[in-house]
């Protein structure tokens, strides 16, 4: 997906393929460190874990360019041209 994404940035094509790839892997991202807390199970929250960490770094990645719900925005308007 980041590829084809990449390609078509590339060849100046105008699509919803960065936007895709950016949606898919922040809420791919969000899902694999909330299963890390749950396999971690209270020592999942607690400061000086490394999932911990991980798990608040990645709540960034909604936000950092662009939300998820922009994000679905832009692959709406793209696909409804």
């Amino acid at each position: 997906m980041v590829l084809e994404a990449a390609r078509a940035h590339d060849a100046g094509e105008d699509r919803h393929e960065p936007s895709c790839a950016k949606y898919f892997c922040s809420e791919m991202v969000g899902r694999v460190a909330d299963r890390a807390v749950q396999v971690y199970g209270g020592m999942g929250y607690m400061r000086g874990v490394a999932v911990e960490r991980f798990y608040r770094d990645v709540r960034l990645f909604r936000i950092y360019e662009g939300t998820s719900q922009i994000q679905q925005l832009a692959i709406a308007r793209d696909l409804l041209r």
